[in-house]
This record gives C-alpha cells, sequence and structure tokens, in this order.
C-alpha cells in the first residue's frame, strides 16, 4: 500500500482515515513545515493541506504571495532530497461582504494565490493541485466547512466535505501517476444530442439554447475541452450515416463531425466497432473510456471488450454528466503537453498516411515519400513533462518497460542522458515520440510511440547513443505482455547478445553499425 504524508496546519486527520482505505496514512506535526519540508521521507506522497487563515490572517503583516513563494522555495529544497509525489490544496475562503468592492477584491487575491499554486507545477516535479476552492464552490459553503469547529478545533471541514476532500486527494494521485484515457467513444442519440435522429428528424433533436437542448449543447462544449487537452473523440453510433451527417450539416452544434477522429455509424455490435477503432488507432483497448445513455450497450461492450471501461449517460439528468465524467478516473490531466493540444489532428495526419501508405504498396517507397526528419535534444528540461508522459504510457515499443516519476527523470537528467526526439515529416509535426536514458553507456530506457513505428526512425535515433557514448554502448532487452515485437530489435540494429536469462531478458553489446536509411534526416534540436 502507497504511504501517504499529511502536512498541514489545520486538524486533518479525518480526512486522512477516509484517504487511509486505500494509502497507509501518517501526519506530520502541526505547522511543521519547514522541519518537514527541509527533511526527507520515506512516503510515496506528500500531501500539503492549508486553513487559508494561514495566507489571510495569521500573518497580516506579512503579504500572502510572500508566503506561497516561501513555500515553494521550501518545496524545491523538498524535491532535492526527495522524489515523492507532492499533492498540494488549493484554497477555499468565504469573505464576509462589508462592502461587494472590498468583497470582490479579497476573492480576486485568493484566486491570485490558487492560480500561483498551480504555476508551481511548472517550477516543480511531480506536484499536483487538488482543486479544493472548485469542490467548496459546488458543494456550498455551509456543507463544505464548520466554522465553529475551525476556530475551536482547528478542523474546519464537514465531516461530509471530509469524504469529498479525500476523493479530490485520491484522484490528484490518480492525476499525477495514474494513466490517462486516450479515447473517449461516444453514442450519438440521447448522448451528443437529446432524442433519436433518425426518429425525431435532424431539426427534432435537442442541442441548442433551451432544455434540455441545452444540457447536450453544454456537454459538447465540454467535450471540445477534452479533445483540446490531448482526449481523442471517436463516435459509435447505431444510426444512417445520411441522418447523422445531414444533423452536422445543418444543426450549429459545437461539435463538428471533423472533431472526432473517427467514427462508426452503422449497425454493428459497438464491441466490435470500437475493436475495429482501436485497430486503426493502433492503441490498447485498456486506454477506451465508452458513453451511452443504453445501459444494453454498456454491458454488451462489457462482456466482450472488458479492458474498455464504459460510463452510462444519464439522460434524465444531462447536465450532471459534465461533472460524472469530468471525475472518471483517467479523464483528467496532470499537464496538458503540446503534443495533447494537437493529438486528434495527429491522428488525422496518421490517416493520410495510412492511405499513401496504401496507394504505394511499398514500404521503402513510402518512407522515401515522407521525407521524415528527427531532431533531438540531450536532458533538455523544458520537455520534462512529455518525456515522463511518454515513458508511463509507451508499451508496445519499449525495451525494458521501465516506469519512473518526473522526479526521477529530472534527477537522471542531472546524472545521466536522458535523449528525446521529435519526428516530422510531409504530413506534420508528430511532436516528441521517442526517448532514450543512457545509464553509464548503457541504454536503461528505449521507447517510441506507436504512431511512427515501422519507418526505420529507430534506426537513426541509435546515432545519438553512439554519438554519447561510441563503441562502448550496452542495452538490454527485459520481456513484457506487450513488447514481443522489440525482442530482436537490438540485433538488428548491430548489437551482439551477451547474455541470455532464462525469464528472456537479453543483454547486447554494441558490435557494428548495420546499414541504415540516410534518407531520414536527423539533426540535434535548438535548447533555447
Amino acid at each position: 500500500m502507497k504511504k501517504v504524508l499529511f502536512l498541514s496546519n489545520m486538524i486533518v486527520q479525518p480526512i486522512g482515515k477516509e484517504l487511509g482505505k486505500s494509502f497507509d496514512v501518517s501526519y506530520a506535526d502541526l505547522d511543521s513545515f519547514v522541519q518537514t519540508l527541509t527533511g526527507e521521507t520515506d512516503s510515496d506522497y506528500l500531501v500539503m493541506l492549508f486553513d487559508s487563515r494561514f495566507f489571510f490572517e495569521l500573518f497580516p503583516e506579512s503579504d500572502s504571495g510572500e508566503r506561497l513563494r516561501f513555500l515553494g522555495d521550501l518545496l524545491k529544497t523538498f524535491r532535492e532530497k526527495n522524489r515523492c509525489g507532492i499533492v498540494l490544496g488549493n484554497l477555499f475562503e468565504i469573505f464576509p461582504s462589508v462592502n461587494t468592492t472590498q468583497n470582490i477584491e479579497e476573492y480576486i487575491k485568493l484566486l491570485s494565490l490558487n492560480r500561483e499554486m498551480e504555476a508551481l507545477k511548472e517550477e516543480i516535479s511531480d506536484l499536483e493541485v487538488a482543486n479544493l476552492f472548485d469542490l467548496g464552490i459546488r458543494k456550498g459553503s455551509e456543507n463544505f466547512m464548520n466554522q465553529n469547529n475551525r476556530f475551536l478545533f482547528q478542523s474546519p471541514f464537514t465531516r461530509q466535505a471530509a469524504k469529498e476532500v479525500a476523493g479530490e486527494l485520491a484522484r490528484a494521485i490518480t492525476r499525477l501517476h495514474g494513466k490517462r484515457k486516450k479515447v473517449l467513444v461516444l453514442d450519438g442519440d440521447n448522448t451528443l444530442w437529446g432524442g433519436i435522429v433518425g426518429e425525431d428528424g435532424v431539426e427534432g433533436v435537442a442541442c441548442d439554447e433551451n432544455y434540455p437542448g441545452i444540457a447536450y449543447k453544454r456537454f459538447q462544449l465540454f467535450l471540445k475541452k477534452l479533445k483540446e487537452s490531448g482526449i481523442v473523440l471517436a463516435m459509435v453510433s447505431k444510426n444512417n450515416r445520411a441522418d447523422v451527417e445531414e444533423l452536422f450539416e445543418k444543426r450549429r452544434m459545437p461539435l463538428r463531425l471533423d472533431d472526432f477522429v473517427t467514427v462508426r455509424i452503422n449497425w454493428l455490435p459497438k464491441s466490435q466497432n470500437i475493436r475495429s477503432i482501436a485497430d486503426e488507432l493502433n492503441l490498447g483497448l485498456e486506454s477506451f473510456l465508452f458513453v451511452d445513455d443504453n445501459p444494453f450497450e454498456i454491458e454488451e461492450v462489457k462482456n466482450a471488450v472488458p479492458q474498455v471501461d464504459g460510463l452510462l449517460f444519464d439522460k434524465e439528468n444531462p447536465l450532471g454528466m459534465i461533472e460524472k465524467l469530468s471525475r472518471f478516473p483517467g479523464v483528467a490531466a496532470h499537464v496538458v503537453t503540446q503534443e495533447d493540444r494537437v493529438k486528434s489532428e495527429q491522428y488525422k495526419s496518421e490517416k493520410k498516411r495510412s492511405e499513401v501508405f496504401r496507394e504505394t504498396g511499398d514500404l521503402e517507397a513510402f518512407i522515401k515519400q515522407l521525407n521524415i526528419e528527427i531532431t533531438w535534444w540531450k536532458n533538455n528540461k523544458k520537455q520534462l513533462s512529455r518525456i515522463t508522459q511518454l515513458i508511463n504510457k509507451t508499451n508496445q515499443f519499449n525495451l525494458t518497460t521501465r516506469r519512473y516519476t518526473q522526479a526521477e527523470v529530472e534527477e537522471m537528467m542531472e546524472q545521466e542522458t536522458v535523449l528525446s526526439f521529435k519526428v516530422e515529416d510531409r504530413f506534420g509535426d508528430m511532436g516528441i515520440v521517442g526517448v532514450m536514458i543512457i545509464k553509464e553507456c548503457r541504454i536503461d530506457t528505449f521507447l517510441l510511440s506507436c504512431r511512427v513505428l515501422g519507418r526505420g526512425i529507430e534506426e537513426r535515433i541509435i546515432d545519438a547513443a553512439l554519438e554519447v557514448c561510441g563503441d562502448e554502448l550496452r542495452a538490454e532487452y527485459i520481456p513484457s505482455a506487450k513488447n514481443s515485437q522489440v525482442e530482436n530489435l537490438y540485433e538488428r540494429l548491430g548489437f551482439a547478445i551477451e547474455e541470455t536469462e532464462p525469464n528472456g531478458i537479453k543483454r547486447y553489446r554494441f558490435k557494428q553499425r548495420n546499414a541504415r536509411r540516410e534518407y531520414i534526416k536527423m539533426k540535434e534540436g535548438d535548447y533555447a
């Protein structure tokens, strides 16, 4: 069981009791910020919660922003000594309204502090913010905080709020180190819009400014935000395709048909369609989330493809689906990288590449036509989030499948060699798609995104490793349930086997440079 250490200026045992159902919870001494953050811990997560009086009342002579910056400096010291994840709860407060202008100014200060807390994620690796402000707003101050207990016992949260805060902390931990969903598969009728387009007609379905249409419109707006954060949208609908296309053409809805990377509008079992989407996108089914209003369809997919998570759309409460989906495990993001923002476009570009390959029919001619260019960097901390993201989600082309936290990757950038690789071709920029970690001239980690497999890119990437280590380069392959396709990769790249263990682990040394595709260009990137 993972260990969680609470550090706070208030009594948090009721929250810890709830979180203790899933974690081994302990508590630092009350207000022991300096002692704890300048020391070491064997905990997996440090959770910091503040009564906002710490910033607004207890030190009236001190600027609240200065207090947060001081804590930020302590957290940087803590990060130098500890690899554990950090979860920082942001601030919720109710200010008395003596004057409207004064009241607004106080809330502006609170929001400014919360924004600065969020900004700490850019400075301190493996830090996540639990959004207690949003939680308090949604639950209401009277349900969220007990002012008498706050001042009498330093225990501000109500009993119900303690459960809610524990849940938010657990979700923050999941965002920090859990796996995010890659594809959101959506039904059409009574999910993306109200009503059945085949029966109610294009003008009869609900997605407009009136209830219940406004609920579906807001749901689509939320889906658009998810798309912009890196989750790919797909549609699987039992309908006549012409009806659905006419709906998107004639009705002004937030989502357009081209917001979906792929669609399956037919009468086949939805599980079969989801499998075909997984094959088309070359993604594992465990990265899919399926949303449908029909319990039968949810159950059919669950039985046929149990790797896919299902979420029943509540058409009796469509407005509640935004919160329900946003809080579903694996939906929210810890950080949103540049690659995430253009994920849908990247998959659309991949479709074009597949079309060219089908037309060409010859792999070598196809690769030449792509005009591939690889850019590589060594220990580029600006790419830390993306590198960590790839390390923890790549399975198929991953020679050792070692997982590292962002703090661990940052430490390796200080002491070892972390190479990152961006790939571009005539269809567009695919972003950072490869990572190699070299420790004492041994390749500890070598991975590539499934989107660039089969194009000879791995052959050229070895050049960067050879530039770092020369002929002293060593490597290893550790088998997993999903990486069998790269079992013999190092032999093809010119490595000789030194040792093979009974469990399938193979260790290599570099022997000679095999033939490579010189027309795949490669250069070192700009670090500015």
